[in-house]
């Protein structure tokens, strides 16, 4: 969801067990701290909200059904009234939870936790393009040079793994620094602050790419923990998301407050971001960004209604971007480029 001031709007935590008296207390700390309650008896039942919810809350009697495999996402917990037992560590392993607290001493350590969790200072916002060539990956570029130009620090990540260009975009593919090849999947990234003052950047500007001589591909874990590393440093991460990858494209979406889809006002942008936002809609607040350029066949209205989204904004085709790029500087570098009005319009309307 996304997050407005200091906290998610329409924040929703699941509940998962069946004991009445932990189901209370927890319900009763979520609505101490504004979160609305989902409920569901058992991980079974709870997987059609599973990656939709904000917090997932697990009892530890979920360890006595049987095996349910459910997919990896962050904010979630397991609470117990003994942690001193294994069950509870156990769940905690099994549903890839990142704490276990112990309610039997009391609800405040699940009270701080949803108000920190609340509090993260970053907005996570990714772009995935419709159809090839919808300009997701410059839209992404000129959100995070919107919100410097806002004076917010931000970080551009480029998770496509055919990409090495996202440097390019913003001017920096001549700046020394961290690159993904740089960073191992089994250590992951170092810690946020370290990590951001690594990266290629201008000012509190800074991009996360493939070097263009390196062809491996990307480890979704990392990507992952790259993005929660920079969490508690920088104010905006922007996350250029693959069309091609499913399982990486609902992984991602699940880090994100939202999810912009650019599509291109034509039968084929339209029919061909279809299956890209079926695969991600229950993972995430996914809203669409219509590009308008000449010749467009149809509206803005018409591809709403098609993909049965909401309309989060009309990008124009900004001209002069290709030669900024051969020039070695940043997309829409003049002063008045109308695509950085409209990404900085779109930033102010959902107050990142």
């Amino acid at each position: 969801m996304i997050r407005k001031g200091s906290s998610w709007a329409g924040r929703q935590v699941l509940i998962v067990g069946s004991d009445s008296e932990l189901v209370d207390a927890v319900r009763r700390c979520a609505v101490a701290c504004g979160v609305e309650v989902t409920e569901a008896v058992s991980l079974g039942q709870a997987r059609s909200v599973w990656m939709s919810s904000t917090f997932v809350v697990v009892l530890d009697e979920v360890a006595n059904e049987r095996r349910v495999e459910v997919m990896s996402r962050p904010r979630v917990v397991v609470v117990t009234r003994d942690s001193a037992t294994s069950t509870p560590w156990r769940m905690a392993v099994d549903v890839g939870a990142e704490q276990v607290l112990d309610l039997s001493i009391g609800d405040t350590s699940l009270v701080e936790y949803f108000t920190q969790e609340s509090q993260a200072r970053a907005r996570v916002v990714s772009v995935v393009g419709g159809s090839g060539g919808a300009g997701a990956s410059i839209t992404a570029a000129a959100l995070v040079l919107s919100a410097r130009s806002r004076g917010q620090r931000c970080v551009l990540v480029d998770a496509d793994h055919e990409s090495s260009g996202a440097d390019l975009l913003l001017g920096l593919d001549e700046t020394p620094g961290l690159r993904w090849h740089h960073l191992s999947p089994s250590a992951g990234p170092p810690p946020g602050e370290q990590l951001f003052s690594s990266l290629p950047r201008s000012g509190e500007c800074a991009v996360i790419t493939r070097d263009r001589g390196d062809r491996s591909g990307l480890d979704i874990s990392l990507i992952r923990s790259t993005i929660r590393a920079l969490h508690g440093v920088v104010d905006l991460i922007v996350v250029d998301i693959p069309r091609g990858a499913i399982e990486l494209r609902a992984e991602l979406a699940v880090e994100s407050d939202v999810v912009f889809v650019v599509v291109t006002c034509d039968l084929r942008g339209a029919t061909s971001a279809r299956p890209v936002v079926d695969s991600i809609r229950d993972h995430a607040d996914v809203r669409l960004l219509a590009r308008r350029s000449r010749g467009d066949s149809l509206t803005p209205p018409d591809i709403r209604e098609w993909l049965d989204l909401p309309l989060g904004a009309v990008l124009p085709n900004e001209s002069g971007i290709a030669s900024s790029i051969d020039r070695g500087e940043p997309i829409c570098g003049q002063r008045r480029s109308r695509l950085i009005a409209a990404c900085s319009s779109l930033l102010t309307e959902w107050e990142i």
